[in-house]
């Protein structure tokens, strides 16, 4: 044997050495467990030291067993306060020293208070908590560090004003005996949708239950009655309608308002406004007939013809299964599009239309035209993997272009939102998901994926970072691909995030983004998601097994988290700075509960933007806007020609160039993601602006309406399709 065969002998037993010392330390999901779960065990210690400090600092006064450092942070949390509202935290990924300390990191301490006279005061700083060694009798030690900021608001645009408005109806899980296979006594929440039933010029609420979904009647003021055994939609106080998702147009082409409601654990059901104040149910006549865990259900005129289609999304059985991979499941059940022959009966075209081959975890879905053709598009958002783009080509069939348009988002995908959020004149993409601070623990060593994923770790790792990195924001460009401007948002974490609404809530114009957030349970003393996060990562086999279920121990996964009010900065922002600023609790948005549905609508008539909220293991809750002086806004009901186009102008894109050159892009969407469908109302922020200098209505149809000039704001008009613009609806409406 040669001296160089023999070299290549040795290096070549050495390789397969190399690999099979590999294959065993990565080809075994109990050994990396086993170097993984001890570096877990730091972290919950470490974070048991940051709620500790937290829930300190939440204190007026001192307690024993409080660490040590926690009166400098006390003082600054309490400084000039009368109460504190909450005290929240985003941890850095800490470092794991030797000697007396065992992990130390970096964790920003988020303060909401108020002042003595009801200010409103947020402030922020880096605090440095450190936890000692298991067993060493040690307290761990809190040093506040720096980057201190605080903003203030004594005039809030918000204010809660669920009693005043004859609201407040708890939400019932339903009446079965289940066990959700993710997290044990988990149940899915239940939507709402706005909708003038009554066709009184103002808008009413459904409101969906697991027992017994409320239907509400405005009065104009904003005082909401239930009239839902009145309309037939109840049986009694007790018994009614189980409902998880809502949808609300004219389905059968009499002007008036119907229903579609989705049932986690039933068919979907459809119910005709008879337009005398009741409503009768048209399921078995209807065509309409679903199988699997529907979830949201949206509406749009797809192809053209003067009536509302129908979207109904499908998931998986969260309580018989669990999708496989988490990243990338295609295991879920089948969407369903049925088309309506103007008269309320459907047909199943899912397949004929190019969508019967998805199989995702879909949870809600939007139509908005993205390319500006006159045709309705459709986003899918499904949990457990990629969100689907389908473009209505030619009124006849959707193509999936997620790729070729650069909207690939991996992520737990509960709904999105479509808005001209940077001003241009094309429809931008906002995405909901979940955001942890725990997600660096994808980087910790003995990460217990499969071998494929050992394979290729550092893909692996991006693609899980990135399912729970929080939401995205896609901005369209010129040439109709968009641009991933996330990192610029400022919109990106707003915990385990469900639902957004893109309203301008401000009435400056621009379009800002209202979020509802939160899992489960109460998560203010502590919460269980730093073990939720490692727990179901390490032993995902037994759950796709069913051997195991996340057991919350009677706490709280990601339980009450801030809500968020991202606000657009518009061409007011700085340079290099953010598009979005939060301030929730800056302008009142603050619900101490776990959200799932939320609509923005105007409750009360006044001009300004209200949102409602369907939360679980809380009732329902209402917070008014408000207006400042000098801000003014139009709102446009669409009424549309039988026979051309919808009642409501769902679809309809309306263009408002004011008298700076400013251009407002809305479109009639009717939709507000997951569970919900929101008001058919195009409401116009205008800013300082008194008049609008030309206003444009491209109806479904394709027909161009050119108004002119709006020389009289501050009202709700209605614009006819066949007449152009007419009287206010409403005294109300004119205020």
């Amino acid at each position: 044997m040669t001296g160089r065969r023999r070299l290549l002998l040795v290096a070549l037993a050495a390789l397969l050495s190399a690999a099979g010392v590999w294959l065993y330390r990565n080809a075994s999901l109990p050994r990396l467990r086993a170097e993984f779960v001890p570096w877990m065990r730091k972290l919950e210690r470490w974070r048991d030291a940051v709620e500790l400090a937290r829930n300190a600092a939440a204190r007026r006064e001192a307690a024993p067993g409080d660490p040590a450092g926690e009166a400098a942070l006390r003082g600054w949390a309490w400084a000039g306060l009368e109460r504190v509202d909450g005290v929240f935290t985003d941890v850095e990924k800490p470092r794991h020293p030797g000697g007396g300390i065992e992990t130390s990191g970096r964790v920003l301490f988020l303060v909401d208070g108020f002042r003595p006279g009801g200010t409103r005061v947020e402030r922020q700083a880096w605090v440095r908590v450190e936890s000692p060694e298991p067993g060493g009798g040690g307290v761990p030690r809190v040093t506040l560090e720096g980057g201190v900021t605080e903003r203030v608001e004594p005039e809030p645009r918000f204010h809660e004003a669920t009693r005043e408005a004859g609201l407040g109806a708890p939400r019932n899980d339903p009446p079965f005996k289940l066990t959700n296979r993710l997290i044990d006594g988990i149940w899915p929440g239940s939507g709402v949708a706005v909708l003038d039933f009554d066709r009184d010029g103002d808008e009413d609420l459904f409101v969906a239950d697991g027992v017994r979904s409320i239907l509400y009647e405005n009065d104009g003021d904003g005082h909401f009655a239930d009239v839902t055994e009145r309309a037939g939609l109840a049986r009694s106080a007790t018994e009614g309608i189980r409902a998880t998702g809502v949808a609300a147009g004219d389905l059968d082409g009499d002007g008036y308002p119907d229903l579609v409601v989705t049932d986690a654990f039933g068919p979907t059901r459809l119910f005709r406004n008879r337009r005398d104040g009741t409503f009768e149910e048209t399921t078995a006549a209807s065509g309409v007939v679903t199988r699997g865990s529907t979830r949201s259900a949206t509406l749009a005129d797809v192809d053209g013809d003067g009536d509302l289609d129908l979207f109904v999304c499908v998931t998986g059985d969260y309580y018989r299964q669990m999708p496989d991979p988490p990243f990338d499941a295609n295991d879920g059940g089948r969407n369903y599009l049925f088309l309506n022959d103007g008269h309320g009966r459907f047909a199943d075209a899912t397949a004929a239309w190019g969508l019967g081959k998805a199989t995702r975890w879909s949870l809600s879905a939007l139509f908005a035209d993205v390319d500006g053709d006159g045709r309705p598009d459709l986003v899918v958002t499904n949990d457990f993997g990629l969100k689907n783009l389908y473009r209505n080509v030619d009124g006849r069939r959707f193509v999936d272009v997620t790729a070729k348009a650069g909207v690939e988002d991996r992520g737990y995908g509960m709904s999105a939102a479509w808005g001209d959020f940077d001003g241009d004149g094309r429809l931008d993409l906002y995405t909901t998901g979940t955001y942890t601070q725990w997600g660096f623990l994808h980087e910790y060593p003995g990460l217990p994926v499969p071998l494929p994923g050992r394979l290729f770790l550092p893909f692996a790792v991006s693609w899980m970072e990135k399912m729970c990195a929080g939401n995205s924001l896609f901005l369209q460009r010129g040439d109709g691909r968009f641009e991933e401007a996330t990192a610029r948002s400022g919109a990106a974490k707003a915990g385990w995030c469900w639902s957004a609404v893109a309203a301008d809530l401000d009435g400056d114009g621009w379009l800002d983004l209202a979020t509802t957030n939160g899992m489960w349970g109460d998560g203010r003393e502590h919460d269980r998601e730093l073990e939720f996060w490692w727990e179901t990562l390490a032993y995902w086999d037994d759950y796709i097994a069913g051997t195991t279920t996340f057991d919350q121990k009677r706490t709280a996964v990601q339980g009450i988290e801030r809500d968020a009010l991202f606000v657009n900065r518009g061409a007011g922002a700085p340079a290099g700075g953010t598009l979005f600023a939060e301030r929730a609790f800056l302008d009142g948005f603050d619900p101490k509960t776990n959200g799932r549905a939320l609509v923005a609508f105007d409750a009360n008539g006044d001009g300004a933007l209200d949102l409602y909220l369907r939360s679980v293991q809380a009732p329902e809750a209402l917070y008014l806007g408000s207006r400042r002086p000098g801000e003014h806004y139009l709102r446009l009901r669409l009424a549309g020609t039988k026979g051309k186009d919808n009642a409501d102008g769902v679809g309809a894109r309306v263009t408002a160039a004011l008298p700076d050159g400013r251009v407002l892009v809305r479109e009639n969407g009717n939709a507000s993601g997951f569970l919900a469908s929101a008001s058919p109302i195009v409401h116009l922020g205008l800013g300082g602006a008194t008049r609008v200098a030309r206003l444009t209505v491209r109806w479904p149809s394709g027909f161009v309406q050119e108004l002119g000039p709006v020389d009289v704001v501050d009202r709700t008009v209605t614009v006819d399709e066949a007449s152009g613009l007419a009287a206010p609806v409403s005294a109300a409406s004119s205020r």
